[in-house]
């Protein structure tokens, strides 16, 4: 289950996106990638700061929900065990 939350996110889909299309909860979808994260195998990023100034003029942006999300992203040893070069 794993890999396959690791694939879902070397495709580029979002934790809702992933809890979908593997048939699970949010929250374990949240957990395991957590546990991938301390694996070593995905790192977390926040929104740059040109993203941010972007995001900032959005004329939705003082009620937007999505104001601190992360990003994660497959580390070397994430593309390995997927074979991504």
């Amino acid at each position: 289950m794993m890999k396959d939350v690791l694939l879902k996110i070397s495709e580029g889909k979002t934790i809702a996106e992933i809890a979908e299309e593997l048939n699970m909860e949010y929250s374990a979808a949240i957990g395991i990638i957590e546990h991938l994260v301390k694996l070593g195998y995905l790192e977390e990023r926040k929104r740059s700061d040109e993203e941010s100034k972007i995001c900032k003029s959005c004329p939705l942006y003082k009620v937007c929900s999505k104001k601190e999300f992360k990003i994660y992203y497959l580390t070397e040893k994430g593309r390995k065990l997927l074979r991504i070069d």
